[in-house]
């Protein structure tokens, strides 16, 4: 109608406008600070105008840092690869040299040897045959080779990310398992028995120290071979109807261990030094004395 008037507009708008601010903001502006400061976070602050050049500055410094640290590694670099590789020639040098002492002590074990038969006429065969069981001869002859190896590395973890493999997938055989196997040897009749090239001797000892295997305080790494010189045949059944040779079979299928066991009709296992054992006896000493027995030397037993 034409005598009919249209409401204002504008407070009509305000009371939208302040109602959609009041559904979409219910918390008042000083209880939303309040809340904050009660969370550890502080209110908000306005820039400041040195903010920026603030945070440039520590770009650049940061920046001029790893510069810095880049050139100090890269001019290092050549005296740390001169240093490794003496450390290499060295190291090759003593082992020459270890090995060459080595080689002269078993001449001269040998030339005694010889000279002390020449002297003892009659009891050459009998001194011998106990040097041959006590491992100070070089031995020759048929025998038996076992060869234990570990499964081969998987590429990765099953999460997909490097260097998180198990343990017990990267070390299978242990100390254990080499022991078992020397000691069937020695049962079912074997003359001498070595493991990677170490003669084995009634004091001889195969333990597990970190993530080696010891034998006589001399570590071995996979693969190992075990080698035992005696008659083949018998050693060969023996030792294929053991529980050892079961197991290993049994670890061979289930978790992938490298197991092989053969005649040899040739094997040499190579000589040792042979000490003189120490016996432990009893002490006579009173209270507050030292004892003769109780010195280094004196307590060690033979294994």
């Amino acid at each position: 109608m034409a005598g009919t008037t249209q409401p204002e507009a504008g407070p009509v708008n305000r009371t939208t406008a302040m109602l959609d601010d009041l559904l979409n903001n219910p918390l008042d502006p000083g209880y939303r600070l309040a809340f904050q400061s009660a969370q550890g976070s502080p209110p908000p602050r306005s820039r400041r105008w040195w903010d920026g050049p603030v945070l440039w500055l520590a770009c650049v410094a940061v920046g001029l840092l790893l510069v810095v640290s880049y050139q100090q590694q890269h001019r290092s670099a050549p005296a740390r690869e001169a240093a490794r590789k003496d450390l290499v020639v060295r190291v090759e040098r003593l082992q020459a040299a270890g090995n060459a002492l080595d080689a002269r002590a078993r001449a001269l074990v040998a030339e005694v040897a010889d000279l002390r038969n020449a002297q003892l006429p009659g009891k050459g065969d009998e001194l011998q045959n106990l040097e041959l069981e006590s491992g100070s001869l070089p031995v020759t002859g048929p025998g038996v080779q076992i060869q234990l190896d570990e499964p081969p590395a998987p590429t990765s973890a099953a999460n997909g990310r490097p260097g998180t493999t198990p343990q017990e997938q990267v070390a299978v055989l242990h100390d254990r398992d080499i022991r078992a196997v020397v000691n069937q040897l020695w049962a079912a009749g074997a003359e001498a028995v070595a493991v990677n090239g170490l003669r084995l001797t009634a004091t001889s000892f195969i333990r597990f120290a970190g993530e080696s295997v010891l034998v006589d305080f001399q570590p071995i790494s996979a693969p190992y071979t075990i080698e035992a010189i005696g008659d083949r045949n018998g050693l060969l059944v023996a030792f294929a109807d053991s529980g050892i040779a079961r197991q290993l079979k049994t670890m061979a299928a289930v978790e992938g261990i490298t197991f092989r066991f053969t005649d040899k009709s040739g094997l040499r296992l190579q000589s040792v030094t042979v000490t003189e054992p120490h016996y432990a006896g009893p002490g006579t000493a009173g209270p507050g004395t030292a004892s003769p027995s109780s010195s280094p030397s004196s307590t060690e037993s033979p294994r």
